[in-house]
């Protein structure tokens, strides 16, 4: 039996963000789950900077990216605001699963191409003033330090209505934690230049020196955050 990781055909995920809803019941039970294991498996205390996060109107939550577990840690540290993330596809492949986490906000994303799907449901959920976290580097960072981002994320945040808050983790990746998150202020937008494309990339350059800076305060390493964009080449 061959070991590659299975993928769900086309088709299998949801379209659009009107396929895409969380289950309130289920999101009351999880996030008192999901709150029991951090705490207790990677000790996670008191987040920090959580009112940089508006109560209400879109929000897309940007943040570095070490380990599997960090969109439902960033997720669990935006309540009470309900986060919408994307997973990877493998994960879609089983239908009970499929159907879990997709009632907890997931929406799948084909890595390694430009998944129009999946961007075009984040738009849609951003449009219907959701959260969305995001992690800009699109893939997790083995030695922590912050990778090339992608302009993708930052397409999402370009819009005058969608608000862009940068989150730093840290101590997840080690096997007990202790992890902690900091959320900061919203990115400002002001000063970007040329085609849409050109816009993305340069906030997505704002994104990741916003997170390198906040890094520091939650026990990270001081780093330079990167001067250049990702492309497919660097997967």
């Amino acid at each position: 039996m061959s070991g590659a990781p299975v993928t769900p055909p086309r088709g299998a995920g949801p379209e659009s963000a009107d396929d895409v809803h969380i289950t309130t019941w289920w999101w009351l039970i999880g996030r008192v789950l999901v709150s029991i294991y951090f705490r207790v498996r990677y000790r996670a205390r008191r987040v920090r900077g959580k009112a940089h996060i508006p109560r209400t109107g879109a929000v897309l939550i940007v943040a570095n990216h070490m380990t599997g577990n960090d969109p439902f840690l960033v997720g669990w540290s935006a309540i009470p605001r309900r986060a919408y993330y994307m997973a990877k596809s493998e994960l879609f492949a089983n239908r009970a699963q499929r159907v879990l986490i997709g009632t907890l906000g997931a929406f799948p994303i084909r890595r390694g191409e430009a998944d129009r799907t999946a961007m075009r449901i984040a738009r849609g959920l951003l449009a219907r003033g959701e959260v969305v976290v995001m992690f800009p580097e699109g893939t997790r960072s083995r030695d922590q330090r912050l990778r090339r981002p992608y302009p993708g994320a930052a397409s999402l945040g370009l819009p005058d209505d969608v608000t862009v808050i940068p989150a730093a983790i840290w101590g997840i990746q080690d096997r007990y934690g202790p992890s902690r998150v900091i959320f900061g202020a919203p990115i400002t937008k002001e000063g970007l230049t040329g085609s849409r494309g050109a816009q993305a990339g340069q906030l997505a350059l704002r994104m990741m020196a916003a997170i390198a800076a906040l890094l520091p305060g939650i026990g990270g390493p001081d780093q330079t955050p990167p001067a250049r964009l990702a492309t497919m080449d660097d997967e």
